[in-house]
């Protein structure tokens, strides 16, 4: 605690890129508080705590270096893919394998720590390398990847496998890779695609059809399959341009949106606020990105400059992804708005993330990095200062 104070804190306020960075977040979390009020009243004093241990989380992850955490990367996410394994044997919970109950009707669940754990790994092989400039290279991020992803997958949750391709692109791009390979593997990847649709779940098959099938007849729009986005679209659309107010419109007082204090908590902003608010939703995942990718661009140390972009796009690929969503730009994958969503194992999560890139801001160095990474020696990282924290 005496390093936190006489030498974190004082560097974090001096830290220009934090500030919108916990502006953001803090942002995010009151619309998540005024969000949850309207649609699960109930749930409010347990979002508060959620927020709480989260903070406590941010500011724990903060005080060991950054680059100890990532020597203990691979026994991270180990302990990850075991409990991903564990969960398969759990009770399932709405016809999925996703979450341990813990006593007082807490759910856990271990996809959410699989994420940093996956990006830590990732940016901890990929900065003992001297380039990723081959195919070969990428062998080992690729395994790293789908070992988790595939776990995750069969829970079943789709929505949270999809995260960790597109998350690891965004760090080989910045461990800088060659573009044309990665375009290659994309092709591929998307030539192979359709040859999984029949290994879907029916459920799964059903959302797809049915995002395809958006406007063709109310009768469909009432069925299972659809009535969620359709009542999520209707919920978004009622707030006009400036929103109804805190308390929210019929379809959130009345409980017409199902999980909308979770999933589709989107929708519950844009009823208050309207588009205006919904925008102002998006600019500050804007701002939390800009803000991030300013710490990754001004540390020239390898490590952390990955991680920051993997975490970092992680959570924005996350919200993009659940307002796609919730408009109807993508079918119903069950994933959370990050700092916004109810629910603590999503938002302890996402601040581990936050104290993470926060972690690398303190202590990077002063001066610009180059453009992409330069994979330091292990003789000429031993001179650098940034273990001196």
């Amino acid at each position: 605690m005496r390093k936190l104070w006489s030498i974190i804190l004082p560097r974090l306020a001096a830290t220009q890129a934090a500030w919108p960075m916990l502006m953001a977040v803090a942002l995010l979390f009151i619309a998540s508080m005024l969000a949850v009020h309207a649609s699960a009243p109930g749930r409010v004093a347990a979002q508060q705590l959620h927020m709480i241990i989260g903070l406590v989380v941010l500011v724990g992850v903060m005080i060991p270096n950054y680059q100890r955490i990532g020597s203990l990367s691979y026994i991270f996410l180990f302990g990850a893919c075991l409990l991903l394994g564990a969960v398969l044997l759990a009770s399932p919970i709405k016809g999925s394998h996703r979450w341990f109950l813990l006593p007082g009707t807490i759910a856990f669940q271990p996809s959410e720590l699989a994420k940093p754990a996956f990006v830590l790994a990732v940016a901890w092989y990929l900065h003992f390398r001297k380039d990723c400039r081959t195919l070969g290279s990428l062998v080992v991020p690729f395994l790293i990847t789908i070992i988790p992803m595939g776990m995750i997958l069969v829970e079943p949750d789709l929505g949270t496998a999809l995260l960790l391709p597109f998350t690891l692109y965004a760090m080989l791009i910045a461990a800088g890779a060659r573009f044309r390979h990665l375009l290659l593997i994309a092709i591929i990847a998307l030539v192979a695609l359709p040859g999984f649709y029949p290994f879907m779940h029916t459920y799964q098959k059903q959302r797809i059809i049915a995002m395809f099938e958006q406007g063709q007849g109310t009768a469909r729009q009432l069925r299972g399959d659809m009535y969620q986005q359709h009542q999520s679209k209707i919920t978004e659309g009622s707030g006009g341009l400036w929103g109804q107010g805190l308390s929210g419109a019929d379809h959130v007082r009345h409980g017409l949106l199902p999980e909308a204090y979770n999933d589709f908590i989107f929708a519950v902003v844009g009823n208050q606020w309207g588009f205006a608010g919904s925008a102002g939703v998006l600019l500050l995942y804007l701002a939390f990105y800009g803000a991030a990718l300013e710490i990754a661009a001004s540390t020239d140390e390898p490590f952390g400059r990955v991680m920051v972009v993997g975490l970092s796009s992680l959570i924005v690929m996350q919200a993009m992804i659940n307002i796609a969503m919730t408009t109807g730009l993508c079918p119903v994958v069950g994933i959370a708005l990050p700092f916004v969503s109810y629910g603590g194992s999503s938002l302890v999560t996402d601040m581990l993330a936050v104290g993470l890139m926060l972690n690398v801001s303190v202590r990077r160095s002063r001066r610009l990095g180059p453009r992409t990474v330069e994979y330091l020696s292990v003789s000429s990282r031993a001179g650098e200062s940034f273990s001196g924290v």
